[in-house]
């Protein structure tokens, strides 16, 4: 009878070790890897600006919104699959997909002066600094 419980104990245990170990990762923060599962990015440093590539495969350019605000990056859109009127289903893996992710970005970058490719169902956004996040050298009198 107390193997039933230790069972129920251990499994109890083992969960709460996930919810600490979700708490205190930052998957639901806004770090430069977070906010949101989908879609699969990439974020690094390139020179002077920030280039994230992103998985988007099965979407058209126009079904995409990209924003960015501050050091907020923003990206969104919708996927609908579509079907014949009278189609018979045997299986339904692929479905419809919407998603709106938010990434903080590890400096401030200059929108107007940022660049947008979608080719093969991978984004690519290329964000340079912005100037008044750029160091300043100072002299000395």
């Amino acid at each position: 009878m107390f193997g039933i419980f230790s069972d129920a104990i251990d499994a109890l245990l083992a969960f709460q070790d996930a919810v600490e170990e979700a708490r205190t990762s930052d998957f639901f923060g806004l770090s430069t890897t977070s906010r949101g599962t989908g879609p699969s990015i990439n974020l690094f440093q390139d020179g002077d600006s920030v280039v994230l590539m992103a998985e988007l495969p099965g979407m058209k350019k126009e079904d995409i919104e990209l924003k960015i605000k501050s050091d907020l990056f923003t990206i969104s859109g919708e996927r609908k699959s579509q079907y014949p009127e009278k189609a018979s289903f045997h299986r339904i893996e692929r479905k419809n997909y919407h998603f709106n992710r938010s990434v903080k970005l590890p400096m401030q970058v200059d929108a107007d002066k940022s660049q947008a490719e979608y080719k093969n169902g991978v984004l690519k956004v290329i964000m340079p600094r912005a100037e008044s996040d750029k160091p300043k050298m100072i002299s000395i009198n």
